[in-house]
């Protein structure tokens, strides 16, 4: 999972961005403040879009896509039975 900054006004992207090793939100979120040297106490946290609002920024989490080891019905066997898929047959 990955924190997101926004802008608390236009709810744009700030273009920082801080990488979360949790496996659930709620762990993501305890990271987070751990992170920021921020208590529960002074975040609000919306826990339906998993949004932290500190006095002065705005948070969200995502998860993350990252890129692991091919699967197993991904092998070269299986991508090459897929592209035959889409040939095009005289």
């Amino acid at each position: 999972m990955k924190a997101i900054q926004l802008d608390a006004v236009t709810h744009q992207r700030t273009g920082r961005e801080v990488a979360l090793a949790a496996e659930t939100r709620q762990a993501a979120v305890d990271e987070l403040l751990a992170v920021l040297r921020v208590t529960s106490g002074e975040a609000r946290v919306d826990p339906t879009r998993t949004m932290v609002q500190l006095p002065a920024e705005l948070w969200t989490i995502v998860g993350s896509a990252t890129a692991g080891p091919p699967r197993a019905d991904q092998t070269a066997g299986a991508l090459r039975r897929a592209g035959a898929k889409h040939r095009h047959v005289r």
